[in-house]
């Protein structure tokens, strides 16, 4: 099953056989070479001989093309600070395997991952089931964590899609699908209407649920699409008996609370984040109406949970002048550019620079033609990370050369090795000019991992 130098299920199952969190990590790593998803009847299977967990605490679901993750933390800010002690399942993750899953914030240990990883194992072993692909066995791992940990609630972010992901077998309070766009058209179909069609298999009979539909000011072909993707999501909410509520503004207390300076944390100087957030407390009034967390003092609760808020690959600040964004689709990128001139024109630098990679089943031509035609950035890296997905810098370069306008002679470098592209945007970066890195999660990780080592 496994390969050479990977854990066997001889050693996972032998107690007497110390394990470390490289060995499950690499074990884990390697699932997609050896098995295939097992689907939800086997899933099911598999989660009933484990007790159920999942069912055990109180859950929100999350799904959506974008703003997912945002929304996904911005809710477990909310519920640890009204008293619950909250679960959050999220996926990619950026350095290491256990920021998928957290408890209030802090990620999961390495001896309880290895335990609850074990936990799994044994009953697959034990009761000779097939083994569950990659998300599956996590998404399994992280609800024995959450039960074993005595979680309160938990915020389950899908993988990807929805209707057919691991995270639909449970039954949630509420739930949330933020902003639909067109992303992985392999795996949920080339038109926006066949994505949103995924995305609402999340919604169950009876259950609540939060759909935001905010786009760009002024970006029609964004807005149409908005458009096309709720009209599925009410189609499916209204055959199902599911109360729908739509986000397509931002809150005005969310507005309140920033220009009466209460709320003054920098993510939501950004717009697409107020947005994120006006859906998360729209879903968490519902999950209050349901099971009562909130006192009087709401407000301050949730300015305070605003406040504590911190997403990772975010327009995350590695250093003063050095910025992550894991925006890697059509979708993502207009709302980068609209963050990037937000950060821009608060702190005037002399200069912008971009570092940029990209998954090759994305589309990536109309990714670099919004990034040339924004008209910002005045330097370019480009490069790749350690993935069979990686797109190749020359067809990269090509493209940004095709896109940039006339009279921008703007330098173009191509260093396929990431962490000597980095080195040489660091080396010649100078304190008033600003580095931004963009195009995929993979990049944002490794750029990470690798400053932090630096």
């Amino acid at each position: 099953m496994a390969e050479k130098n990977i854990l066997t299920i001889d050693e996972i199952a032998d107690d007497n056989r110390k394990i470390d969190i490289r060995e499950v990590t690499e074990y884990i790593l390697a699932i997609p070479k050896f098995a295939e998803k097992i689907g939800t009847e086997d899933l099911r299977h598999l989660m009933e001989l484990l007790g159920n967990p999942q069912d055990k605490p109180l859950s929100i679901h999350v799904a959506g093309t974008n703003g997912k993750g945002s929304t996904t933390e911005m809710l477990r800010c909310m519920l640890t600070e009204a008293g619950l002690r909250t679960g959050s399942f999220t996926s990619p993750h950026l350095v290491r395997i256990n920021e998928r899953i957290a408890l209030d914030g802090q990620y999961i240990s390495d001896e309880d991952f290895i335990a609850c990883f074990r936990t799994v194992m044994k009953v697959i072993v034990e009761n000779d089931l097939r083994h569950p692909s990659f998300f599956e066995f996590i998404f399994a791992i992280a609800a024995v964590y959450f039960e074993k940990i005595g979680a309160d609630a938990v915020v389950y972010e899908t993988g990807m899609g929805g209707r057919l992901d691991a995270t639909n077998i449970i039954t949630p309070e509420v739930s949330v699908i933020t902003s639909i766009g067109m992303d992985h058209m392999q795996y949920l179909g080339d038109t926006v209407e066949k994505i949103a069609f995924e995305k609402a298999g999340i919604i169950k009979n009876g259950i609540p649920v939060v759909h935001n539909t905010c786009a760009p000011e002024g970006d029609r072909t964004a807005e149409d699409l908005k458009h096309r993707a709720a009209q599925v999501i009410k189609e499916r909410a209204e055959a199902l008996d599911a109360p729908l509520t739509i986000v397509d503004r931002v809150d005005s207390r969310l507005t309140k609370w920033i220009e009466q300076g209460r709320l003054i944390n920098p993510a939501f100087d950004i717009i697409y984040q107020q947005e994120n957030a006006t859906a998360a407390l729209k879903a968490l009034e519902i999950f209050n109406e349901k099971n009562n967390i909130l006192s009087h003092n709401n407000d301050k609760i949730m300015v305070k949970a605003l406040q504590a808020f911190n997403m990772p690959a975010r327009m995350e600040k590695l250093r003063k002048n050095v910025i992550i964004d894991g925006a890697h689709n059509q979708d993502a990128i207009p709302r980068f550019i609209q963050g990037a001139r937000s950060i821009i024109k608060k702190e005037k630098p002399a200069s912008v620079k971009l570092m940029f990679a990209v998954s090759s089943d994305k589309d990536y031509t109309s990714m670099i033609e919004m990034l040339c035609n924004a008209g910002i950035f005045e330097e370019v890296y480009i490069t790749t990370f350690d993935s069979y997905r990686k797109t190749s810098v020359d067809v990269v370069k090509e493209l940004f050369r095709k896109f940039t306008p006339e009279g921008r002679n703007i330098p173009i470098h191509s260093i396929p090795d990431l962490k000597e592209c980095l080195d040489s945007a660091l080396d010649t970066l100078n304190d008033d000019e600003l580095l931004f890195s963009v195009g995929s999660l993979y990049l944002a990780g490794e750029v990470k991992a690798y400053m932090q080592s630096r």
